[in-house]
């Protein structure tokens, strides 16, 4: 009877012993999970804010070569008596005042950090368009029909991921602050 008691205490200190190294074992693996956890977090909050960074620079981006798009459009409208244009001036402002109007709509801020130019390229000597030494004229004026003309926009676009969205900087502008300059040209034959 002595025996068998005895294998019943050494089985109650067996599973007792048992349920402790799985507690201990169970505490650890938590502690090396919260490390893992506290290590891994930060890297993945900023994986995902700067995934919805880049989108929200796309979509400026959509936008800022919508908007150009828009004020070459009236900009290469006919002007003179008896059309809705009277003159030259009256459709640069109203290509530009476009722009603006696209931009606030699309929800692209146009304050200080955004400016839209009125501008004409010409060829160089070489007579042909899109090469290094094309002229380019900003605000022009007597523009007449064949020539190339369009609107340039640069815009401050507010980030704080700045190195993340370097690639959308495609003028020779660097840092701005906290933000990145954004540059969109659109140019038109003039009828």
């Amino acid at each position: 009877m002595e025996r068998i008691e005895v294998k019943m205490l050494m089985r109650r200190y067996d599973r007792k012993a048992v349920k402790n190294r799985n507690l201990r074992r169970r505490i650890v693996q938590r502690g090396q999970s919260m490390v893992e956890f506290a290590v891994l977090l930060p890297i993945f909050f900023a994986l995902v804010f700067s995934i919805i960074e880049i989108g929200r620079a796309w979509a400026v981006k959509q936008a800022l070569t919508i908007a150009a798009r828009e004020g070459a459009r009236v900009l290469v409208l006919p002007y003179g008596a008896g059309l809705i244009y009277n003159s030259e001036d009256v459709v640069q402002q109203a290509a530009v005042t476009r722009v603006n109007s696209y931009l606030n709509s699309s929800g692209v801020p146009t304050g200080a950090g955004t400016q839209v130019t009125v501008v004409r390229i010409t060829p160089g000597n070489d007579a042909t368009y899109n090469t290094g030494d094309d002229v380019l004229e900003q605000n022009y004026s007597n523009g007449k029909r064949g020539d190339r003309v369009g609107i340039q926009i640069t815009h401050n676009f507010d980030t704080a991921l700045p190195l993340v969205l370097n690639m959308f900087n495609n003028t020779n502008n660097q840092y701005t602050g906290t933000g990145i300059a954004m540059g969109v040209t659109c140019y038109m034959d003039h009828e």
